[in-house]
């Protein structure tokens, strides 16, 4: 069973171009993200989905440089994009990732991964605020560091269920909005993750602030430990309060 990562990315994002290869420490932030995901043993390959825009040219440069495969798509059919690189890279399994997500790590992949390999659902996703349906009890991860797994099958049946605009633009939300159709597993923040149940937190990369956090907090972590986890990255959050003013988006757009 091949399975791979699907890395949403591209360049065109309204409230933060180019952001998939701003300089992260010296390092394009989609690069210091493949290292995290490469480091994950149930991965087989990293695809990275981008579009077929003459702005997401730099993309596809910087894969052929470093060597990860890439499938061009739609910009706005982000579900059709994502289930089409699965589809090319011939995976029986897809791990669905963010490209503005560089702090995911292959720990809770692999862990994610499992849950899905040692159950029958459709689809599990580590859980955060964003998925309202899995109930108040749910100990949410914090945003920005979301695993995503499904089949190959399973996918192309969104994909083909999907007509609304928003589903299209929004990749998996359809499974988690109707699972009176699709079966769902969430992956909690609980057990040996109890420490990450922090869902107040927010390190996905929408804002230039954002940004400023993850840069960091990889300059806390990463000189000690290239392979720092989630939980060297909470503990660098709560010693360094100043942090918060990055956390979450611009306070004139609050």
């Amino acid at each position: 069973m091949k399975t791979v990562a699907v890395i949403a990315a591209r360049m065109g994002s309204t409230r933060l171009p180019g952001k998939s290869l701003m300089p992260l420490m010296e390092v394009p932030m989609l690069e210091r993200m493949v290292e995290r995901v490469q480091r994950s043993k149930r991965i087989h390959e990293i695809v990275i989905a981008t579009t077929t825009r003459e702005s997401d040219n730099p993309l596809v440069v910087w894969a052929e440089k470093y060597g990860v495969r890439y499938f061009r798509g739609s910009e706005e059919d982000v579900l059709g994009r994502i289930a089409g690189a699965v589809e090319a890279s011939g995976a029986d399994i897809a791990v669905e990732l963010l490209g503005d997500n560089p702090l995911v790590h292959a720990d809770l992949i692999d862990d994610v991964v499992d849950f899905y390999n040692t159950n029958t659902f459709d689809y599990v996703v580590s859980v955060t605020n964003e998925h309202k349906d899995a109930g108040n009890g749910a100990a949410r991860f914090p945003i920005g560091i979301r695993v995503e797994v499904l089949s190959q099958a399973v996918l192309a049946r969104c994909a083909k269920l999907a007509a609304d605009p928003y589903y299209r633009e929004n990749a998996l939300s359809y499974i988690y909005h109707h699972p009176e159709t699709f079966t769902i597993g969430y992956f909690q923040a609980a057990g040996k993750w109890a420490g990450l149940h922090r869902p107040e937190l927010n390190f996905a990369v929408n804002y230039q602030e954002n940004f400023d956090l993850i840069e960091q907090l990889f300059r806390l972590c990463y000189p000690a430990n290239p392979e720092f986890d989630l939980f060297e990255v909470v503990r660098a959050y709560d010693a360094h309060p100043e942090l918060v003013d990055w956390m979450g988006v611009p306070a004139a757009l609050r």
